[in-house]
């Protein structure tokens, strides 16, 4: 689960420099992960939570996460939650506000995931599957959080499906097991 601090980050984020470079680890969400640096937007947040789950980085979901509603959220379910998929990929669907003059934003995203639980043989396992949310996020004292989520219909990504990750080739012989 750790992530090499040269490997691309797992948000997807790329330098605006060269759309079609990722950043690494340590140029993206990891220092965020230390608390090194805030977040500066809303979506910004929601990348670094979603690289968070795949880093096991699981104090910073924690430390991210709406002030009133962290103390119903179960940390041992988050941590099980993360360990148990395999982190593909993290689309951006839509930005609402959420810029750093703003004090809330939404984002919408697709975060694809195989469920290692499952067994990649297993129900399900050999499938990419798919959790859509459309994420309400609150900035308190010049820091951005995670209020709450709301959650359309989740998509599965069949082996024969086109890859969700843009390439053209079917799933299975791109990210797919």
């Amino acid at each position: 689960m750790p992530i090499e601090a040269n490997q691309p980050c797992p948000c997807g984020h790329t330098a605006s420099s060269n759309p079609n470079s990722p950043l690494s680890y340590e140029d993206c969400c990891a220092p965020l992960h230390r608390g090194e640096r805030q977040a500066t937007t809303a979506e910004r947040l929601m990348r670094a939570r979603y690289s968070a789950h795949a880093a096991g980085a699981i104090d910073y979901l924690m430390d991210t996460w709406w002030p009133q509603a962290r103390a119903q959220v179960d940390a041992t379910q988050v941590r099980q939650w993360a360990q148990q998929n395999e982190w593909r990929q993290l689309v951006i669907h839509a930005t609402t506000k959420g810029s750093r003059n703003d004090t809330e934003g939404w984002v919408e995203f697709s975060a694809y995931f195989l469920d290692k639980s499952k067994g990649l043989k297993g129900p399900q396992g050999n499938e990419l599957q798919c959790h859509r949310e459309h994420s309400h996020f609150r900035k308190l004292d010049g820091r951005w959080y995670f209020v709450d989520g709301e959650y359309p219909k989740a998509d599965k990504v069949g082996r024969n499906d086109p890859c969700p990750c843009g390439s053209g080739r079917k799933f299975k012989r791109c990210c797919g097991p």
